[in-house]
């Protein structure tokens, strides 16, 4: 057996994972002082969709991206606890893994355990003396005087629940080697803010669909090598509500819904709690901008999805956009508008990192540009770009035109296109 999404047949450290009836919750009434302390449990949780699910739809976005609704999939939400202290990885304490401290809870009686004799030895102040443990004492860990397990010391273990679902995804190439960081900022930006549209759309609660960013994975096809990514939104109502059908239907008018939420305080220049944060994604939130995904969100409202044959691959052809990668350029429209250029004989430079004035650190990655005349073309579209800093639509494109002296922006959307040699002769115009 391999991976679904990575086809890897390498096996991972095998990590104890239970499932519980329940708990017994105990309140905890320490005062919160920062907003941000308000750590919610749930950010704790981690989803893992297996791919096992029945493919029961196909659309193709106006970006050639794909959507498969898939029925029936297992899904499991994990939770493997806080990330270890540099106290505890000294302590020599028990870990379920370098990244997670796991639960110590008994997995026969469900009981919360502790270990006496390494409390004892954990605390500095304590004096030199020989801990005795009192294993023959049933409850010496904690455990129910009954329990079949009573003699064992803890061992962490991850808490785990399994259901079917319904998930719909959105799939799509991106380069070999772009930035892991602002790949993670793209897609978790752009998923999250597709869920709001999604809960404004159709009038939703935050927890009646979940988001999950999948990816990347890497592929080779025809010799040429690419990574995969999936955004991954899922209704984990038992048998599915129905909800996820319609967005796939209609998700010109998620993404719209999508825009007009985002139209905020244009002082927020990466996320605040009106646009995209939220305490259920408070572990994501250093890595959210909803800047950067405003020239997608305007891509996919073009035009309505188009339904496909639920055909086996889970992916568009992507050699469209292998070849705008290949060439320099970031999507397959930039590409068409590079070989317009070159027909016409304007040639400006590719993928431009912009700076107000020469010498400071750049603002925003042009598609196409010719820095010696203060020239910044855009194409409108979901494009990749390479490079420290991505590019932030409007706020940006207003700084470059007020900047002294001003840059000309010049913006272009795919309807451009058709002007054909008129339209590079006006760009060569300007830098004439």
């Amino acid at each position: 057996p391999t991976c679904p999404r990575c086809q890897s047949d390498s096996i991972g450290k095998l990590i104890p994972a239970y499932e519980f009836a329940g708990f017994l919750a105990k309140p905890d009434e320490s005062p919160i002082l920062d907003e941000e302390e308000r750590y919610a449990a749930r950010n704790l949780v981690s989803i893992q969709p297996q791919w096992d699910g029945r493919i029961t739809g196909r659309w193709s976005l106006a970006s050639g991206w794909s959507l498969i609704l898939r029925q029936d999939e297992e899904v499991r939400w994990l939770n493997e606890g806080l990330p270890p202290t540099p106290t505890d990885n000294k302590s020599g304490v028990a870990l379920l893994h370098n990244k997670a401290k796991g639960y110590a809870i008994c997995s026969a009686c469900g009981h919360l355990l502790s270990n006496p004799d390494q409390d004892a030895q954990n605390q500095k102040s304590r004096r030199k003396t020989n801990v005795k443990s009192d294993v023959n004492n049933q409850n010496f860990y904690g455990h129910h005087p009954s329990c079949t397990l009573a003699s064992q010391p803890p061992l962490p273990l991850a808490i785990v629940t399994t259901e079917k679902a319904e998930t719909l995804r959105l799939m799509l190439p991106v380069p070999y080697d772009f930035d892991d960081i602002q790949l993670k900022t793209w897609g978790l930006s752009l998923g999250y803010a597709l869920k709001m549209g999604m809960q404004h759309c159709y009038m939703l609660d935050g927890s009646e669909i979940e988001f999950e960013f999948e990816g990347s994975w890497k592929v080779e096809q025809d010799g040429k090598r690419y990574r995969s990514v999936s955004l991954t939104f899922i209704d984990p109502s038992l048998g599915g509500s129905g909800y996820l059908r319609r967005i796939a239907t209609q998700f010109d008018l998620v993404a719209r819904n999508a825009l007009e939420h985002l139209d905020h305080d244009p002082t927020c220049v990466t996320a605040c709690y009106r646009c995209l944060k939220t305490y259920q994604n408070q572990r994501h939130h250093e890595y959210l901008n909803w800047l950067v995904v405003v020239p997608t969100l305007e891509e996919i409202i073009q035009s309505s999805p188009q339904a496909n044959l639920a055909k086996t691959g889970d992916l568009n052809d992507p050699t469209p956009w292998l070849e705008a990668y290949d060439a320099g350029v970031g999507s397959p429209l930039e590409l068409k508008f590079l070989k317009l250029f070159e027909k016409y004989g304007f040639h400006p430079q590719k993928q431009v990192p912009i700076a107000l004035n020469t010498g400071e650190a750049p603002i925003s990655v042009a598609d196409f540009a010719i820095p010696e005349k203060r020239l910044a073309i855009y194409i409108d579209g979901a494009s990749f770009h390479k490079g420290a800093n991505l590019r932030r639509d409007r706020y940006i494109r207003d700084r470059l035109r007020n900047a002294n002296p001003a840059w000309q922006v010049i913006e272009l959307r795919s309807a451009d296109l058709a002007q054909g040699e008129a339209l590079v002769q006006s760009l060569k115009n300007n830098v004439s």
